[in-house]
């Protein structure tokens, strides 16, 4: 089965200034970046646009294929589904059936949804694999695209970590932003946000056992998911740094009030950046 990413936008920034290193004032490199290194499905991707999918009809051979759109929630329908919107204003509803119920954001944070793409059948309703669905709460979107998710994730922007942490930490996050490599370490790089004044960034591990340094271009945006996790001494030393205990007091003494990404997954972004809700 192929996946599907959203491609509303291709967006290649080849920025030549780059600061912060992270706060210990380490000079950012250069390099040719990364790609992810789950390549059984991701060597089979295809592009399609937010606007496409909204447009489905049942026989479309993108029908039964894995998306992934980001974008924010316009309506919940009940503890088992919820409308997203595609770039064009319509909208795309999201069948969720992973199991607990998927509480939207408080505040107007976009989500990242990965599932099958189908065209939605209210005649067929128990099909979705979540019980006792009540048809009449989906009529409106009967033969209209859906996607039938299985995984949900936050999808805050950079500057969302440093104005509310602890909305994140040790959640599963999808987190769109600026890649800036980091001399002397291939284990880890920062995410920068387009106009977030901050010479920090947010920090990024485990990149060696996740991520292929040879696709993505030098600030190139891209998407990183992955769990928050708060930083601290374990994690740092963890991360195979070749800092030394000073070193590591230092970067945790600048680095506030932001997580660390335990990366799963890194992909260019093909999306605009952060998507209005």
């Amino acid at each position: 089965m192929k996946s599907l990413r959203q491609n509303d936008k291709t967006l290649v920034r080849g920025k030549k200034s780059w600061i912060g290193a992270i706060a210990l004032g380490l000079t950012v490199s250069l390099v040719s970046a990364c790609n992810q290194s789950a390549p059984d499905t991701q060597a089979e991707q295809e592009n399609v646009t937010s606007g496409e999918v909204a447009q489905v009809e049942a026989g479309d051979p993108v029908v039964g294929e894995l998306v992934t759109v980001r974008s924010g929630i316009v309506e919940t329908i009940d503890d088992n589904s919820f409308v997203m919107e595609s770039i064009n204003g319509d909208p795309i509803l999201i069948i969720n059936p992973t199991g607990p119920a998927f509480t939207p954001p408080e505040e107007n944070i976009p989500i990242q949804v990965t599932g099958q793409l189908e065209v939605f059948d209210t005649a067929s309703i128990d099909q979705y694999g979540v019980d006792n669905l009540d048809p009449a709460l989906y009529e409106e979107y009967d033969q209209q695209p859906a996607i039938v998710a299985q995984s949900i994730a936050l999808a805050p922007r950079p500057q969302d970590l440093w104005d509310a942490p602890n909305t994140y930490f040790d959640e599963t996050i999808a987190i769109e932003g600026d890649l800036r490599p980091l001399e002397g370490s291939e284990n880890a790089f920062a995410l920068f946000e387009e106009g977030w004044n901050d010479d920090i960034g947010v920090l990024v591990v485990g990149v060696n056992q996740a991520v292929d340094t040879a696709s993505l271009e030098e600030g190139e945006n891209i998407v990183v998911t992955g769990q928050a996790r708060l930083a601290d001494a374990t994690l740092l030393q963890e991360a195979d740094f070749g800092w030394d205990d000073n070193q590591i007091q230092e970067f945790l003494s600048r680095y506030e009030n932001r997580p660390v990404i335990i990366v799963d997954e890194v992909y260019p972004s093909a999306v605009p950046p952060h998507p209005s809700v």
